[in-house]
């Protein structure tokens, strides 16, 4: 697997003197952990995400140039390097050099579809080892559907594979009861069934998975097979040439002891994987390789003991991992006759393995710092649902033009915030920020505040006129709150400002020039008052250029305990105090429907902290409409889960699965502490986070 099959040849070039907010804005636009940097066709570094993380954390200049902060000490690689003799741990990035000249670039995205590509070639292996085995081999799930039926099952069955897979097995095979190996985790050998117009000997086991049973496997022996090694002693030499032929075909090792443990034969497969021969094997009971240290244990040996099939991991002298099942074969009376152990080799396994789960661990600290990068750019915009997450990014891509925007939403669910977030991100943010609550000024002195008057332009007016907001607010941003009270006769002037860009004074009669950016904020749905007649129609379109909607704080209730620690701590600092709130308070808070939204959280947090009397906040210190939700709730208190409707199981359990980790994920801020909290282990935790897509703290 050669580095040119996966490295990107459409390269994002930035220049040494490129600034650092550019820069960074150009790799998040474009989606790229990192690009070359050159100049006048020579390669002079590597600028990535991780630099502009680290820059940021130190505090410094977005306006200074890259060469300041970019890697001058890097390793290239050529087209033709295999990938996986990369280290993705040391760098994200590698330029691709030939010749002398920049042909690509390697990032760890790039490795990481390498490694899915070996992973994907060794399972394709794996389906060809299973299909090339004599015996049928029939598996199910734990619901009884089939979900392995090899080339040898279709051919004594005369059933196609894409014929029967899904299907229940006692539908295919009425007389077979495997499903009783599934119900009693027991395995069940030398079983006599029907299978088409054969007799069969079947063996079959439990499949175990992280220690619970996931389906059952049935190994098929034809009896009449049997019967004729017993008739025909030539047929049975001829039967046993190809059985080696087999056996030393088969990809899997082949190990076999007799009932001592001495090893009789081994396939071509266990030399291979082992770097382990015949005559360092074979005549040699098991026992003796494990006291000479040649294996580090033995599964035959465990067989003896235990007269049952016996699969378990061992290690080699030459260094080898391997996996193997051995099973035991019985003569007519009962007694062991034979061991017969298939190996598989699992080293390279564990190194993908752990290089895939170094990668996740890379890519969750990435996506980690960049998400704390952006809490800085936001300042105090505290959130964690993936929706705000997608309204601060573009609050902050639209703050870098100079379009209208329209932000709508519920009263206090911080539309202010994302308005002065947009003004920080924007070419204006050195101007003035003029914020004006048009519902907050009559309506006979609403028109003066934004457009200024003339001396004597009314009664009371001073002498020597005065400017308007719109003047005040010249080369910077205007925010207008509550866009939706501005009367109609004014709304026709405030509509020729933003076409014309020019403004008349109030009894004047000279136009104004004008340079400001409109920001309007409504807790109204304008839309409605268009119909209703008492919005113009023209004016809500020009308003509305770019529209962005604030959820309410009960539509992402994962921001909750965020917020909530985030208040603790400004009114702490502000009243000298150091108190808590524990997990139930908080899941408590979290129920909570807040239609005063996040102005109504923080109020009842300040007045928590000063009022309660412990130095740690709980349910008790709650006000009693906060549990009005859960007394008014139809269903069964004693029950954790209510079911609504019929699903299939499956979505049902991930379902309940995706609601219990993100609930948990609100109240604990790492992996380990969610996973003593729901009893599991932390990788099942980080493994089904990964695959909801719930974002983890690290």
């Amino acid at each position: 697997m050669k580095i040119c099959n996966f490295m990107s040849t459409e390269l994002e070039v930035l220049t040494p003197e490129v600034s650092l907010a550019r820069a960074a804005a150009v790799l998040m636009d474009k989606k790229l952990e990192g690009a070359p940097v050159m100049e006048d066709g020579e390669l002079l570094g590597v600028f990535s995400r991780t630099h502009v993380v680290q820059a940021i954390a130190d505090n410094a200049d977005l306006t200074r140039p890259i060469r300041d902060f970019m890697a001058s000490h890097f390793t290239s690689v050529a087209p033709d390097t295999d990938i996986m003799e990369l280290d993705a741990s040391y760098t994200g990035c590698y330029p691709v050099m030939e010749d002398g000249q920049l042909v690509g670039f390697v990032t760890r995205n790039d490795f990481m579809t390498g490694l899915n590509t070996k992973i994907s070639e060794i399972s394709s292996q794996m389906e060809t080892l299973i299909n090339s085995t004599y015996n049928p081999i029939i598996a199910i799930d734990c619901s009884g559907a089939i979900i392995t039926w090899n080339k040898a099952a279709e051919n004594m069955t005369g059933r196609k594979r894409e014929d029967v897979l899904g299907m229940l097995i006692n539908e295919i095979i009425p007389e077979s009861e495997i499903l009783k190996v599934v119900a009693t985790g027991k395995t069940e050998l030398g079983v006599k069934i029907k299978l088409g117009d054969k007799s069969t000997i079947t063996n079959r086991a439990p499949i175990i998975e992280d220690g619970k049973i996931i389906g059952a496997v049935a190994v098929v022996y034809d009896e009449s097979d049997i019967e004729v090694i017993a008739r025909e002693l030539e047929y049975v030499k001829a039967l046993n040439k190809e059985m080696d032929a087999i056996i030393d075909s088969s990809f899997d090792g082949l190990y076999i002891t007799d009932n001592k443990g001495l090893t009789l034969r081994i396939n071509q497969a266990v030399e291979r994987m082992t770097g382990l021969g015949e005559k360092d094997l074979v005549n040699k009971t098991m026992r003796e390789l494990v006291d000479t240290g040649i294996l580090s244990r033995s599964a035959s040996i465990m067989v003896i003991d235990q007269k049952k099939p016996i699969t378990t991991t061992l290690k080699t002298i030459t260094g080898t991992d391997l996996l193997v099942s051995a099973t035991p074969v019985f003569d007519e009376h009962g007694e062991i006759y034979r061991i017969v152990t298939s190996v598989r080799d699992v080293s390279e396994l564990n190194v993908l393995k752990q290089k895939v789960e170094q990668l996740e661990g890379l890519r969750h600290h990435f996506e980690f710092q960049m998400n704390e990068m952006r809490m800085r750019l936001s300042q105090d915009f505290i959130f964690k649902n993936k929706d705000m997450e997608k309204i601060v990014y573009q609050a902050m891509k639209v703050g870098e033009v100079d379009s209208t925007v329209l932000i709508s939403g519920e009263s206090g669910v911080g539309k202010e915030v994302i308005g002065e977030i947009i003004q920080r991100n924007s070419a204006r943010r050195n101007g003035p920020f003029v914020k004006l609550n048009c519902g907050a000024i009559p309506e006979n002195l609403l028109e003066s505040e934004l457009f200024g008057y003339e001396a004597g332009a009314f009664t009371g007016a001073s002498k020597q006129g005065k400017p308007g907001l719109f003047e005040v607010a010249n080369g910077g941003t205007l925010l207008l709150d509550e866009i939706g009270d501005i009367p109609l006769h004014l709304q026709v002037k405030l509509l020729r400002a933003l076409q014309q860009r020019e403004i008349i004074r109030v009894g004047g009669t000279q136009t104004i020039k004008i340079d400001v950016r409109i920001i309007s904020i409504s807790n109204k749905e304008l839309s409605q008052l268009v119909k209703n007649g008492s919005f113009r129609e023209d004016l809500y379109y020009r308003l509305n250029v770019v529209p962005i909607h604030v959820p309410a704080l009960r539509e992402r209730r994962e921001d909750i305990p965020h917020l909530v620690r985030h208040f603790m701590g400004v009114f702490n600092e502000r009243y000298n105090m150091k108190k808590t709130i524990d997990s139930e308070a908080i899941e408590a808070l979290t129920m909570y429907e807040w239609p005063g939204n996040i102005r109504e959280l923080e109020n009842l947090v300040e007045r928590l902290i000063v009022t309660s009397n412990n130095d740690e906040i709980g349910r008790a210190n709650l006000p009693g409409y906060i549990f009005r939700v859960e007394e008014n709730a139809h269903y069964d208190a004693g029950q954790p889960v209510s079911v609504n409707r019929i699903v299939p199981l499956k979505s049902a359990v991930e379902s309940v699965e995706k609601i219990l980790l993100e609930k948990t994920f609100a109240i604990a801020d790492s992996c380990h502490k969610v996973a003593s909290i729901l009893e599991v282990d932390a990788s099942t935790i980080s493994r089904k986070a990964n695959k909801y897509g719930i974002r983890q703290q690290q």
